[in-house]
């Protein structure tokens, strides 16, 4: 985006492209994604290190790729390469696009360094308040977040007034915490939540035990998590709505969304999706591996991005946008707190501690954690104690911590490596 482009025109913008382009014909948005992908192409050929080289070692000529019809010939891009080397993703004129650092961990395990701009954040804000507008959210109405807000909320609980918002960390899920929030609900009645689904089968138990109840919502937008049958349901009983299923990853190189019909659709507005076999081709059966190219991340592009998460299509297809019959993403273990709260992600502990290629935590006692990390040369020893204030500023001070380097992390007996393990006993709901 240029620079003589105001925040408050970028906006605009953002508002009216997504508000015409869920109305296209499946045509639209094949030639949409022609366009953007050559435009793409030639920006990281001319200004990314890492592309000039690639497309010069794959013999293509940014000058001349024909789009869609070349996409095949641009190799295949893992979080492992972007991990190690990106700092040769920065594009050598990042600064016109406002861009800035984000680090996180995720709920993966893989601590990523990436860099995005001022038009990739519009315009996933746009598609996901499309998203929440579908499953209900009304504009200006007060709404309740349940989600991890350690880094960007004060307090544990609170209302704001500027933003009309009641919101609860989902990392600070007591029984004090949990009340003070329902009352907060019953005095603003917020129409529309937001958040983690098993967050909100624990705060429901939580309230419904110390005898409160709320005003059932409108709608719920869930999203981090696969969300399992038996937790659907529960939400769906508890609050009386439908959860809305919303997914999507903070390289803003994939999002997938429920409409009002019910169904998830492939946002294809906003991001160029493929899906790859084991093989690394295209899929010839509507399962595979889904891959993402980024549209708007100028300061840092990301190219035939592989998201390590499973997507089964719909076989029929008659719509502008794909249905995602299935999203099989990580549904780990939580961590269970001497406190009774439930952790299920500890977001960004990881993401400040240089030469992690991979972690996981294993909770073998109520009031221990063993982190397990696959390290390489850049790992320096003072990265346990920046873990580990990470994790102590978003989980609190009741755990022990271990540290373990590691040749390889543990798989659970489905031969999946899950990103958190609890060896105590609890149940899934």
């Amino acid at each position: 985006m240029k620079r003589t482009l105001t925040d408050a025109r970028l906006y605009a913008y953002c508002y009216l492209f997504y508000k015409k382009s869920i109305h296209w014909s499946r045509q639209q948005v094949i030639d949409y994604h022609d366009k953007k992908l050559k435009e793409m192409v030639l920006h990281a050929g001319r200004h990314v290190p890492y592309y000039r080289k690639l497309f010069s070692e794959a013999g293509i000529d940014p000058e001349r790729f024909r789009g869609l019809a070349d996409l095949d010939r641009i190799p295949l891009l893992d979080k492992e390469t972007l991990r190690t080397r990106h700092k040769e993703f920065v594009a050598d004129n990042a600064d016109k696009y406002y861009p800035f650092w984000s680090k996180t961990s995720g709920s993966t395990g893989t601590p990523l360094n990436i860099m995005l701009d001022l038009s990739s954040k519009r315009h996933k804000q746009r598609v996901i308040a499309r998203a929440v507008y579908w499953a209900g959210a009304k504009r200006g109405g007060c709404m309740f977040k349940l989600k991890g807000l350690s880094e960007s909320k004060p307090k544990d609980y609170d209302y704001e007034p500027k933003e009309n918002l009641v919101y609860l960390n989902s990392s600070r899920l007591t029984k004090e915490n949990c009340l003070a929030a329902a009352k907060l609900i019953q005095l603003h009645q917020p129409r529309f939540f937001i958040g983690y689904a098993r967050s909100f089968v624990d705060f429901h138990k939580t309230i419904t035990e110390a005898g409160l109840s709320i005003p059932n919502p409108v709608g719920i937008l869930c999203e981090g998590e696969t969300i399992t049958p038996a937790i659907r349901a529960y939400v769906e009983e508890a609050y009386q709505t439908h959860i809305f299923d919303q997914y999507g990853n903070i390289e803003g190189s994939a999002m997938a969304c429920e409409m009002p019909d019910h169904k998830r659709y492939l946002m294809e507005d906003f991001f160029l999706p493929e899906l790859i076999d084991a093989d690394g081709k295209a899929s010839a059966n509507g399962y595979g591996e889904l891959v993402g190219t980024s549209f708007h991340n100028y300061a840092m592009p990301f190219i035939r991005y592989k998201t390590r998460d499973y997507v089964k299509l719909a076989p029929a297809q008659d719509k502008n946008f794909r249905e995602v019959l299935e999203i099989e993403g990580r549904m780990d273990d939580c961590l269970l707190m001497p406190d009774g709260r439930k952790i299920y992600f500890a977001e960004g502990a990881l993401g400040y501690a240089d030469g992690i290629v991979a972690a996981q935590y294993i909770q073998d006692e109520i009031d221990h954690l063993t982190v397990n990390l696959i390290v390489d040369s850049h790992f320096q020893k003072d990265s346990f104690q920046q873990i580990e204030e990470g994790l102590r500023k978003r989980i609190g001070n009741q755990m022990r911590f271990s540290f373990k380097v590691v040749p390889e992390l543990e798989k659970k007996g489905s031969g999946k490596t899950a990103f958190i393990i609890n060896r105590i006993q609890h149940s899934d709901l």
